[in-house]
């Protein structure tokens, strides 16, 4: 009787360690999902990454609104350099940063063009790297989330996408590693283009909640190599790749 108590308090204890894991791993950014899963079951190597957010915004009507909208931002992100063009029909607003101690790249993009009658402006926020650790992480996680905060007021749509190789030597066909990373995300195919040497997939996951389209695309990835054993370099995107591949 001890035994099966004690057994039955083992399990419990697994489920809630589990349930507590699942938890944690819907609560972190998509960029966190993406690199972990990664990391932890292929080799790989990560060259580069980005996190973009873009919304449109109805707070633009004038050239004053502009004006207004990036004195705002200015006085918001000071140590940003800014560049402002404005024409006839079209003005936009560039700030970038590049930490010194990180190489971490942010930039701020807010675009106002006059459409017909009305005034059509969209407010973009991106963050991209080269390779990542924990600082990125950090980065992610707080800072970028506080910039989100004070740039948009509704809700945003964001782009997330890595770009990196295989670092292993199996010779395996691009469509086993294609298999591998749906495996990898829980998704399932929705539409692709495959070649012998370049496949290019799209793909419903429910790890992530971001969607493109009414069929809840939601996931992407493109696989190129220069043929068995040779060098696989892969990108990784939710909803969509926002990389040229």
């Amino acid at each position: 009787m001890k035994k099966t108590i004690t057994y039955i308090m083992f399990v419990g204890l697994i489920l809630i360690v589990l349930g507590n894991s699942t938890s944690v791993a819907k609560n972190k950014q998509d960029i966190e999902k993406i690199i972990e899963l990664l990391e932890a079951n292929i080799n790989i190597e990560i060259s580069d990454w980005s996190v973009y957010v873009r919304e449109k915004t109805l707070m633009i009507d004038t050239r004053k609104d502009f004006n207004k909208e990036v004195k705002k931002l200015q006085k918001i992100f000071p140590d940003f350099t800014w560049t402002i063009t404005t024409e006839d029909k079209k003005w936009t607003a560039t700030a970038t940063y590049v930490d010194p101690k990180t190489n971490l790249t942010e930039s701020l993009h807010l675009m106002s063009s006059q459409e017909q009658s009305h005034i059509v402006s969209y407010m973009i926020y991106e963050a991209k790297g080269h390779s990542w650790n924990a600082n990125y992480s950090s980065f992610i996680e707080g800072d970028f989330q506080g910039r989100k905060k004070v740039i948009f007021r509704g809700k945003p749509s964001t782009f997330t996408c890595i770009k990196g190789t295989f670092n292993d030597n199996i010779d395996t066909v691009l469509s086993s590693k294609s298999i591998r990373l749906l495996d990898l995300f829980q998704a399932e195919e929705i539409e692709s283009v495959k070649e012998p040497h370049f496949i290019s997939m799209s793909a419903r996951s429910n790890m992530f909640t971001e969607t493109l389209t009414h069929e809840s695309l939601n996931l992407q990835f493109a696989l190129r190599t220069d043929g068995l054993g040779k060098k696989t370099t892969f990108v990784v995107g939710t909803p969509i790749i926002t990389f040229e591949y």
